[in-house]
């Protein structure tokens, strides 16, 4: 599948992979935002969301892979969620500008994995953003970062990230928290492995109980037998319904079956 590297800044991390369907098409197409995870660490790169977004753009939508600033790669809380706002923002003056094909701009949708779900949850509640998604699928997110820091669950990796520990910083970490920004007015499909040890399906429970009470619409799909990191493999339930989530017209008509 061919694909174009477009720099949405003048930083090396600062970039993304777009992805358009083969086939000639006469209307404009979806476009749907990509954001990888893995701790928000330079260790992890976009190429883990490249297999999904090569399937996206199989199935009729463009697809925009992106990376952002990480922890070890210039990048920390101020400098990641800038990247992720200019990565969006770049959906309605750079990607246009580079399709062959045209892209429908009212049709947006962003899906995040792990810490690429914070993200994608975050971005999408920030009201002032030129490009407002449709939706957002969160495949196994990390929620509630303040709690997290709390209960010392990967208490290290979100220092590194805050540039401050929980303790001396609380607001911070609960300004990043997606369960925190309720209600972002963008519905959500939240999808999580039941088995999943690392980020528990509690914590996608959770927010959508907390964002429907806030008058958001979200939809909670909790995947049998299923971890962390099956999003990550072709043909896994939580493959397959993150390809519905994304696709359907109506996926909070109904749960899955």
């Amino acid at each position: 599948m061919p694909r174009q590297r477009i720099d949405y800044g003048p930083e090396p991390a600062q970039f993304g992979h777009l992805y358009l369907p083969a086939d000639p098409v006469a209307n404009p197409v979806p476009v749907v935002m990509l954001i990888h995870g893995g701790y928000w660490s330079a260790d992890f790169h976009l190429n883990l969301a490249t297999s999904l977004a090569i399937e996206l753009a199989r199935l009729g939508v463009a697809s925009w892979n992106v990376e952002y600033r990480r922890v070890g790669a210039g990048g920390g809380w101020t400098q990641t969620s800038a990247d992720i706002e200019a990565a969006l923002a770049a959906v309605g003056d750079l990607l246009p500008a580079h399709a062959s094909i045209p892209l429908d701009l009212d049709n947006v949708r962003i899906v995040g994995h792990s810490a690429g779900a914070q993200l994608a949850l975050w971005v999408a509640g920030q009201r002032d953003s030129p490009v407002r998604p449709e939706r957002v699928v969160a495949q196994a997110g990390a929620m509630d970062l303040a709690a997290r820091a709390a209960g010392r669950t990967a208490g290290a990796a979100l220092a590194a990230f805050f540039g401050a520990r929980y303790e001396d910083a609380p607001q911070l970490y609960r300004d990043a928290s997606p369960v925190h920004r309720i209600p972002i007015g963008v519905p959500a499909v939240c999808i999580h492995g039941a088995e999943d040890i690392q980020v528990p399906a509690a914590a996608s429970r959770a927010y959508r109980d907390a964002a429907v009470a806030a008058g958001d619409t979200v939809a909670f799909w909790e995947v049998p037998g299923e971890g962390h990191n099956d999003f990550l493999a072709r043909g896994s339930r939580s493959w397959d319904l993150t390809l519905r989530a994304l696709l359907d017209e109506d996926p909070w008509s109904a749960p899955p079956a």
